[in-house]
């Protein structure tokens, strides 16, 4: 009982770059397991009572993103290049609440001038990740804007 106590108070102690670190090593593990198609891995990180809402509006429960994880790997459909990168953070107890971007990137050639470019498309969300199992996992995910430019390849 006494051990469980102590662990729980060096839980809620942790440093907030401790945190922000141990959740980018999240991010990245997402990031790579999409260019893989790495479904198990993806849905390691998320809660069982995850919920995306998209930019839409609409609120797509964990039953029906993974769904949409599956096919895209059944379509074989991986992004080309992604990363999220965390611009604020803030942690209560074993709750962290984090404003980040998510950036994919997708090289083709533009139809008008026939140059290669990359389209980037950034999400930019509000997560909200609890400590479960000594691993913090993604509870919810929040579209705040999404932007759409290219660069020059």
């Amino acid at each position: 009982m006494i051990l469980a106590t102590l662990i729980s108070a060096i839980v809620v102690l942790q440093p907030a770059e401790t945190v922000r670190a141990q959740i980018q090593r999240q991010y990245n593990r997402w990031g790579k397991a999409a260019k893989t198609n790495d479904v198990e891995t993806i849905l390691a990180i998320l809660t069982p009572d995850y919920t995306l809402k998209p930019y839409s509006g609409a609120v797509i429960p964990l039953k029906a993103y993974g769904a949409s994880l599956r096919k895209r790997k059944k379509e074989n459909k991986p992004v080309d290049a992604y990363e999220t990168k965390i611009l604020n953070l803030t942690v209560s107890g074993k709750t962290a609440r984090v404003t980040s971007d998510e950036t994919s990137r997708k090289a083709t050639v533009d139809p008008i001038t026939k140059s290669r470019v990359s389209i980037v498309h950034i999400h930019r969300y509000l997560d909200t990740w609890v400590l479960m199992g000594g691993k913090w996992r993604l509870r919810s995910t929040v579209t705040q804007k999404e932007i759409t430019r290219t660069e020059k390849a």
